[in-house]
């Protein structure tokens, strides 16, 4: 089956005959020759029909833009300090500043 350019996209159908009664077995849109032979090629001995593709089955969605959270960097310092306090009385550090103010 040889499709215009003009006609792409295009949703291709796979149906399986069975005496008067026709099976749904696969759908795919495609863009190009190429992938309409593929498909046909991969369903061959099946019912193919074709189906115009509805403008909202084209549309590209964006990548969803996530929102970074803001309470990463307050863990961050968070951690710092903690840090800090574990070696600051770790060292003796902490006891010895602690030791001169009194």
């Amino acid at each position: 089956m040889e499709l215009r350019k003009e006609e792409f996209p295009v949703a291709l159908q796979a149906y399986e005959v069975r005496g008067e009664s026709e099976s749904f077995v696969a759908e795919q849109v495609v863009n190009t020759q190429a992938e309409a032979d593929q498909f046909m090629s991969l369903y061959a001995g099946r019912l193919i029909k074709t189906r115009e593709v509805r403008p909202v089955e084209t549309k590209h969605y964006g990548p969803v833009q996530r929102r970074r959270s803001s309470a990463m960097p307050w863990i961050i310092l968070l951690l710092i300090v903690v840090v800090l306090l574990i070696a600051g009385f770790a060292t003796g550090w902490i006891q010895t500043m602690i030791g001169h103010t009194k």
